[in-house]
């Protein structure tokens, strides 16, 4: 009697499956690197958020500005210039831009900007700043654009480095 070759054939032997757990290296130096990048975005998203505190600020206190009906158009101009003196002072601490006069303030506010600023602008500045003007029929026109030039500003201009590197030119 022949064996049965088939018979003598066992099942076939499986291997334990994989575990997820232990993670190879190679995992836990991605896991790393993820976890790195991640509180460095975060670390420098706080930085930001913090160095803009000023902007903030500056367009919070110029809408106050704009919607507050008790002033004057002249106190509101007066009131816009103060802003953006402080503003420039919290952009650029370490020049003094802030302490030019009027009309060197306004070309460097028009110089560290890409928008086009304060272009309705009268050409009687200081007697609308430190004066009493006489009311002319575009007071409303300069308002808004006093007030959107500002905020643009604000909102757009150069920061610091930028700046002295445009100045180095």
């Amino acid at each position: 009697m022949e064996n049965d070759p088939l018979a003598q054939l066992r099942d076939i032997h499986l291997p334990d499956p994989i575990l997820w757990w232990p993670l190879a290296p190679g995992w836990w130096v991605l896991i790393i690197l993820c976890l790195g990048t991640f509180i460095w975005l975060a670390i420098k998203a706080v930085q930001r958020h913090q160095a803009n505190l000023y902007r903030r600020q500056a367009q919070q206190k110029l809408s106050l500005i704009k919607d507050d009906l008790d002033f004057t158009s002249e106190k509101k101009l007066v009131m816009v210039f103060e802003t953006l003196k402080q503003a420039v002072n919290s952009a650029y601490p370490r020049q003094h831009y802030s302490s030019l006069e009027v009309s060197a303030f306004v070309s460097f506010l028009q110089s560290s900007c890409d928008k086009a600023l304060f272009e309705l602008l009268p050409k009687d500045i200081d007697v609308l700043l430190y004066g009493k003007a006489a009311e002319t029929d575009n007071s409303v026109l300069v308002m808004d654009d006093v007030f959107s030039s500002s905020q643009n500003w604000v909102k757009y201009h150069y920061a610091q480095d930028k700046l002295e590197a445009q100045s180095q030119c």
